[in-house]
């Protein structure tokens, strides 16, 4: 085992290798970085509240000699840790448990002696070292890491945290990473809630088992992954958490059905329009008949149904909803495979076919209409506007919902987008190289099963406001809705959420506290605001207003929320850190007619995903890849879109110069990391790096360490002061500046 001495002298490896979880360093040839991870697997076992972790690292020695390492594990931060096995290749190796306070001046003695704060945010944490024995020239060396820990209770949820972050001035990415945990409960699994990840896959296998998966390549990890999970007996579970440090808070409100209970499904009221064009000849009309016949196939006894096909005009197979029975089904399903592609796109007449079709009275059914397209409207009423208008007037309640499908990309994406924001559904688009049949069937197995229809949110005790989405949607068996807010006001309170379900009209209240100040659950207002872009851009997208993109520029600047449609924030020129607020505001302006894509093509295709992407789902970091189809797309949407950069290229520099940490934002302006929060002017302190002022404000304000590891400048916002760590300042401060430094309010 390296002394004390040794290991100071590696940190110079620290600002080009990763650590995710665990770090290999070598105590030879220190500034040749031997190490990169080719290979990182994580699997997870969670049975009743205690999760065993296995890592598997594969290190691989990019020098041509010998090279031995040191490897560094920083212990997950509130861990409950019972045991440690430590494996490199085929032998056992023995590693050493450093407790909180070894650790901790471990790291502040190397970042002393480095002049390197990388460190320092887990400084907090129990380090696990250990000895590797030599990795050959070019060789690798496979390093396996089990653990096992307790894990502790987020509110009313339980919280497993796998740490993944890497250093801040990490230059290296890793190879590939992939994560797969395995959830098991005695009780009925109810919620299952990855928010730091919103694009990991979460499976339902049972009433009590789960698993959630999640990888990427070449990535440097700027978020721990956290899943948090509830169990109930209750018919539904309905869970609250709460941030708040300053100002208002922000919930987010979890609602899943227990498995174990099986709340009584809803009859559907279904009538599937489906589009025969002409210029769905060839694979897409098969493709579209076999994802028909399954919808069809799928449909339950209590269900009623039709089927409209149209061209020029639209053709009913039934007189009106009809039983499922053997003889409707296989007629309809004959009907299907009977039917070519010809002639024009009658829209209008077809839609206002299928609503006649539903009842006036009100239904304890889940009505809807499932609609298919490829083209633009042709044939009789053409003119967007007086579709919706004329669907409108037809569903004046908006209780029957409108799911569409756009198939290729010479669809009218305003016209499907905002036909179904105004009917309670969602839109959907196929684009050319992806099957129909998968697509359609996948959506419609999603809500084979409803369980609650047309809710309502209200908060008791608390003033609740800028909530998203902002129609609830219906909720599914095997699903999950997360609602995001801010909230007024503090103390005990509610949740009520009002519904209709098969028997009744359902209310589930639940009790919350709504604290003062409650910071553990950080990851929520960047969640906020991501809902809400993606809400903004989609009425910037459909119906143009630069108050709104005033608005989008707020956030985006605020919570360090990057997209492809935001880019122009990142701009060399345009560095959200910048005082100049006017010359954002301008570039932005000349922006607008970018965002408002065109209604049809690619683009408005990429576009739309983009938008409901970031309202359904939002995602972590301004570092996380992009989502929906727009990453692809490559230097053709750069082009259209009037960018500077691919969306690849604007996911590159968002990492190079934003940071998300916890709830805030760092933007790089020059060699100086600038806290979101500071406004020019404001009162700052300069505290020289790494003297004793330095070591002092982290032992008096310790949550400052993770701001504090992105460089040796950096610029953070307090709550009476801002404090400025740079090579040239104070050494000390008075006791007037350490009250200012220490006040909480």
């Amino acid at each position: 085992m390296r002394t004390l001495g040794i290991a100071g002298s590696l940190l110079s490896l620290f600002a080009s290798l990763t650590l995710a979880q665990g770090l290999l360093l070598s105590p030879e040839q220190v500034r040749e970085q031997p190490f990169v991870i080719k290979q990182h697997l994580v699997n997870v076992s969670i049975r009743d509240g205690v999760a065993e972790t296995t890592i598997e690292q594969t290190f691989v020695n990019t020098t041509n000699a010998p090279q031995e390492g040191e490897y560094w594990f920083p212990v997950p931060e509130g861990a409950a840790v019972t045991r440690f096995t430590l494996t490199v290749g085929d032998r056992a190796v023995e590693a050493r448990l450093l407790p909180k306070e070894e650790a901790r001046r471990i790291y502040e003695n190397i970042v002393r002696q480095r002049r390197d704060p990388a460190l320092l945010e887990f400084a907090e944490r129990n380090l696990l070292r250990a000895r590797v024995f030599p990795i050959p020239p070019k060789g690798e060396r496979r390093i396996q890491l089990r653990y096992s820990e307790t894990l502790r209770r987020e509110g009313e949820l339980n919280r497993y945290l796998l740490p993944l972050r890497a250093t801040r001035a990490a230059a290296k990415s890793l190879g590939y990473l992939r994560v797969r945990v395995e959830l098991s409960t005695g009780a009925p699994l109810t919620n299952v809630y990855c928010a730091t990840h919103p694009e990991a896959v979460v499976k339902r296998e049972g009433a009590s088992r789960a698993t959630v998966e999640w990888s990427a390549e070449n990535i440097l990890p700027e978020r721990d992954l956290q899943i948090l999970y509830s169990t109930s007996s209750e018919r539904y579970d309905l869970r609250v958490l709460t941030y708040r440090a300053t100002g208002d808070g922000y919930f987010v409100l979890l609602l899943a059905p227990n498995g174990g209970q099986k709340p009584p499904r809803m009859p559907k009221h279904l009538v599937f329009v489906f589009d025969r064009t002409g210029s769905m000849a060839g694979d897409k009309i098969q493709q579209a008949k076999q994802a028909l016949a399954y919808c069809v196939r799928s449909l339950q006894p209590e269900d009623r149904f039709n089927v409209i096909l149209f061209n020029e005009q639209p053709q009913k197979l039934f007189d009106g909803l009809v039983p499922v029975t053997r003889e409707n089904v296989e007629r309809a399903v004959r009907e299907v495979e009977a039917l070519t592609a010809q002639g024009g796109t009658n829209i209008a007449d077809a839609l206002r076919e299928a609503l006649r079709l539903f009842p006036k009275e009100e239904s304890n059914a889940l009505q809807a209409i499932v609609f298919l397209t490829d083209g633009l409207p042709t044939v009789g009423e053409t003119d967007p506007n007086r579709i919706l208008s004329a669907v409108s007037e037809a569903n004046p309640n908006r209780r029957i919902r409108i799911f569409s499908f756009g198939v290729g990309y010479d669809v009218n994406v305003h016209l499907l987008d905002r036909l179904c924001q105004q009917n309670r559904g969602i839109s959907s688009y196929v684009r050319p190289e992806e099957n129909i049949e998968a697509r359609v069937s996948a959506f419609y197995n999603a809500i084979n099963v409803p369980i609650l229809a047309d809710l309502k949110l209200f908060c008791e005790g608390v003033e609740a406001y800028d909530i998203y989405p902002r129609d609830l949607p219906d909720l599914f068996a095997g699903d999950q809705i997360v609602v995001t807010g801010r909230y007024k006001g503090s103390g005990r309170g509610a949740v009520v959420l009002e519904a209709m379900s098969r028997q009744q009209r359902e209310r589930i209240r639940h009790a919350v506290d709504f604290p003062e100040r409650a910071e553990s659950m950080d990851f929520l207002p960047r969640l906020w605001a991501v809902r809400k872009i993606g809400y903004l851009l989609d009425e910037v997208r459909l119906h143009r207003n630069q108050e709104v993109i005033d608005e989008i520029v707020r956030l985006a600047k605020e919570y360090g929320v990057v997209t492809e449609f935001t880019s122009f924030l990142i701009e060399e020129d345009m560095i959200l850190a910048q005082a100049d607020d006017r010359r954002m505001l301008s570039r932005a302006q000349g922006f607008l007619p970018s965002i408002v894509a065109p209604p049809s093509g690619a683009v408005a295709v990429d576009t739309s995903v983009q938008a409901q992407t970031l309202q359904r789902q939002g995602f972590g970091g301004a570092a996380a890849p992009l989502p929906g189809g727009v990453a692809g797309r490559g230097r053709q949407s750069q082009e259209s879109l009037g960018l500077a950069y691919t969306p690849s290229e604007v996911a590159q520099r968002a990492q190079q110069v934003v940071r998300n940490i916890g709830a805030r934002t760092f933007y790089q302006q020059g060699n100086k990391w600038v806290d979101s929060r500071y406004q020019t002017g404001q009162r700052v302190i300069t505290v020289q790096a790494f003297s004793e002022a330095y070591f002092a404000l982290l032992r008096r304000r310790p949550e400052l360490r993770s701001y504090l590891a992105l460089g040796e400048e950096v610029l953070v916002q307090l709550e009476r002061v801002a404090v400025q760590v740079s090579p040239q300042g104070k050494t000390t401060l008075s006791d007037e500046e350490w009250r200012l430094v220490e006040a909480r309010s």
